[in-house]
């Protein structure tokens, strides 16, 4: 190891991965953090070829880890129809009009089309701009499709259609499917559409990887590796990104446990599960958690509730008997695998709660279990995540009024939303992600958000009482996303490894409505400047 630094970050402000410090600058050498402390001593180990970073009064962090993402298909969507930067109908066709004249055939797919936009999104919209090819377009949300007429034809669909369990065939005056499904019916058309090649997904992923750089995003969670919607499994795009060396970025990831598995087949996936896991461990890529949907959105009224639905008496449907929820729990918490759960309502969070805490009693000390997005918590249940030892993975830029939910669950439930608060004074420990391509994978809009409790340029405030500090919220996306789901400390500290981020301007600084206006000026990952402002 040279006597000097590869890079030295200077005139900054270190906030460690706890605690904002009082140190200015780092040194970094072989990928390895060598030295914390003021300018003068840092830039000690100066030498004639190390790379000087001014950070300009900018916050010094660890990298942001996204502890649930999409990345790699969301970099095959970035790459296919990307719908997300429209914010009109207009664009939106535009869009979809200019994917069709860059390919000649197959189908048109992507994605991130907003449901504020189109509420009742038609096939005869669709049809109107692609007629004779099939189209398929996830909303932001990735839990419904948009599809033409030639989609619904060639998956069979039409107004005699059963209605599938846990989805919804939206149909119009006439009986007819308007091309709007939502949950397991848009399985109906994702089984049919081409999956995308291995070689397309590696080409997502590292596409991803290079926008995550732009945002401070040094590593993530692969929150989905198997078949998943008409998508394919993204494991092997990984595995040959680590053996090409392309993947900079620590990753992990989490087996798919897929809807509707019954108690009795446990067993074999854990079989199938420990194979995948060694497997994958010996090509460097690490999954030793299991992902499951326990129900699905308020949105789409598919979240599992204790109180029935505003619009309805039925109160949604988990994805799961609760037989099977409890033994998959068990049975893979014995065999040492995290779980990974998507839950938004109350009565799916207190049932997988219920699970943890049978496992527990039974297994005694396990793996650190990972509830997702906790949209509905009851009040009974908040602090039941600290001492079963559960963590918090939270996706704080959906922390803010909601009024598209209200008419689903109502007010004073979609006010009492996202009870971050809460479950930090009950012990939860806390990790942050975006669930990215579903939402934005900016971890500064989240943070703005998660400290602020409303959307940036808003005045209407979702519960003030929940609010999570400033350090509170930037500890959560940096060490206790990393500690969760890269087994790694994700600290400003002598002998960790180099992911780094500088910011635009110390979010210490400003006051705190203003936590929008940071952004990344500079990353740092495994020692090297992979991002940088212009």
């Amino acid at each position: 190891m040279s006597e000097f630094a590869d890079l030295c970050l200077v005139s900054g402000r270190v906030f460690d991965g706890r605690k904002r410090t009082v140190y200015t600058a780092v040194a970094v050498n072989d990928g390895r953090i060598v030295r914390v402390g003021n300018d003068a001593r840092v830039l000690e180990l100066q030498g004639p070829d190390t790379h000087i970073v001014d950070a300009g009064g900018g916050a010094i962090l660890p990298g942001f880890v996204d502890a649930h993402a999409h990345a790699a298909f969301a970099g095959v969507e970035r790459l296919s129809c990307d719908l997300t930067p429209a914010k009109t109908e207009q664009e939106t066709f535009d869009l979809i009009r200019a994917r069709v004249e860059q390919t000649s055939e197959g189908w048109i797919t992507g994605g991130g089309w907003d449901h504020a936009i189109f509420p009742n999104p038609t096939r005869q919209m669709l049809d109107a701009i692609v007629p004779d090819r099939p189209v398929a377009l996830s909303d932001a949300g990735h839990h419904t499709l948009w599809v033409n007429s030639k989609a619904l034809e060639i998956a069979g669909i039409d107004g005699r259609t059963p209605q599938p369990r846990n989805g919804h065939i939206y149909l119009d005056a006439d009986g007819e499917p308007t091309g709007y499904l939502n949950e397991t019916a848009a399985e109906l058309v994702g089984r049919v559409v081409p999956p995308s090649t291995d070689d397309e997904i590696y080409l997502g992923l590292l596409n991803a990887q290079e926008f995550l750089w732009s945002l401070g995003v040094t590593g993530w969670h692969e929150a989905i590796l198997g078949q998943y919607n008409g998508k394919a499994d993204c494991t092997v795009a990984y595995r040959n990104a680590i053996k090409q060396g392309t993947l900079a970025s620590k990753t992990s990831g989490a087996l798919w446990i897929g809807p509707g598995m019954r108690a009795e087949e446990v067993p074999t996936l854990v079989e199938r599960f420990v194979r995948l896991r060694e497997e994958n461990a010996a090509a460097g890529f690490q999954t030793s958690t299991a992902k499951a949907m326990i129900d699905g959105v308020p949105h789409g009224e598919t979240a599992a509730l204790i109180d029935s639905y505003c619009s309805h008496a039925g109160n949604g449907e988990m994805h799961f008997d609760e037989e099977a929820i409890f033994a998959f729990v068990e049975q893979l918490d014995a065999a040492g695998f995290a779980l990974h759960l998507h839950i938004m309502g109350d009565r799916g969070i207190r049932v997988a709660l219920d699970a943890v805490e049978a496992a527990r009693v039974k297994n005694g000390p396990g793996p650190r279990h990972h509830f997702a997005h906790l949209s509905m918590i009851h009040p009974d249940d908040a602090h039941r995540f600290g001492p079963l030892g559960i963590t918090a993975n939270m996706q704080a830029l959906w922390a803010a009024p909601d009024p598209f939910v209200v008419p689903m669950i109502g007010e004073d439930r979609m006010r009492a939303g996202y009870p971050f608060r809460s479950l930090a004074d009950g012990g939860a420990d806390l990790a942050m992600g975006s669930d990215w391509p579903v939402s934005p994978a900016d971890p500064w809009v989240a943070i703005h958000v998660a400290v602020n409790r409303t959307l940036p340029d808003s005045a209407d405030v979702l519960d003030e009482d929940q609010r999570l500090s400033l350090e509170e919220t930037l500890a959560a996306y940096t060490d206790g996303s990393a500690s969760l789901v890269l087994a790694t400390p994700g600290r400003v500290r002598v002998g960790e490894r180099a992911d780094l981020v500088v910011s635009t301007i110390d979010p210490f600084e400003i006051p705190t409505e203003a936590l929008n206006s940071v952004g990344t000026a500079v990353t740092v990952v495994n020692g090297r400047v992979v991002f940088e402002r212009e």
